[in-house]
């Protein structure tokens, strides 16, 4: 679990005990965090301008940008390294190809499985290509879905770059995640969460009402798919929920 308390990247069990916490002092408003195929652990964080890689043992073996530097890039000494502003989320291709959501730039940040920049691509706008507030992003069968929040709709791209189709109609999308060929998205202003089919058919939706009780929503944020159902975080009750996916 990541967030903005005082311990910020904690491990917990599947009954919910304590393992350990990684990477304290590393974080100032932490944001994104995902779990590749290889176990390794990649957060963002919108502040210090950082994505970080803990290997499984929880050490820190990857670090992309440089710390409290927003930009595009930064060319200095003959050092060629890639920069982000505010980045959102990450995202590891099949080839171990690396993808950034870096929202400060309205764009997508490709590097290689050693971090080493390869393309970027987007802009501020609403055109197809572009982005406002791009957020959260999945990659399934070779194809990147993009939360392009205030443009209310999801876009997917190849691994080029290349701009395939876009889901409109799809509220203001915060968090995605992928089980079984589905998609999860995230909605904080209608706290609501929806699953979606790979086509973008609407399968089911969920609406928590405003609240801090059961089933109530403070800003529903992140969302986790397990076997069993799913594991949310919202913002102002500062809680984790547990929703089975009978509810849905």
């Amino acid at each position: 679990m990541l967030h903005r308390g005082a311990h910020q990247l904690l491990e917990f069990d599947r009954q919910r005990r304590f393992i350990r916490e990684l990477g304290a002092g590393l974080f100032e408003n932490p944001h994104g965090l995902r779990i590749d195929s290889n176990g390794n652990i990649w957060t963002t964080d919108t502040s210090t301008h950082l994505v970080l890689r803990f290997a499984p043992s929880g050490d820190v073996s990857m670090v992309l940008g440089k710390r409290g530097l927003a930009g595009k890039g930064w060319f200095d000494r003959d050092y060629d390294l890639v920069l982000f502003d505010q980045p959102q989320d990450v995202a590891v291709d099949s080839d171990g190809f690396i993808y950034v959501v870096d929202k400060g730039n309205s764009r997508i940040v490709k590097l290689d499985p050693n971090g080493l920049f390869v393309q970027a691509w987007g802009s501020i706008g609403n055109a197809p290509g572009q982005f406002n507030f791009p957020h959260s992003l999945v990659i399934w069968d070779n194809q990147l879905y993009v939360a392009d929040r205030e443009n209310q709709r999801i876009q997917i791209f190849d691994r080029q770059g290349t701009y395939i189709a876009q889901w409109e109609d799809a509220g203001y999308p915060y968090v995605l995640a992928l089980a079984d060929g589905h998609i999860w998205v995230t909605d904080a202003r209608a706290e609501e969460i929806r699953r979606y089919n790979l086509s973008g058919k609407l399968l089911s939706r969920y609406q928590g009402q405003p609240g801090r009780g059961p089933h109530q929503f403070g800003f529903v944020h992140g969302i986790y798919p397990d076997k069993d159902g799913l594991w949310i975080t919202q913002i102002l009750n500062w809680s984790v929920q547990r929703l089975s996916f009978l509810e849905h």
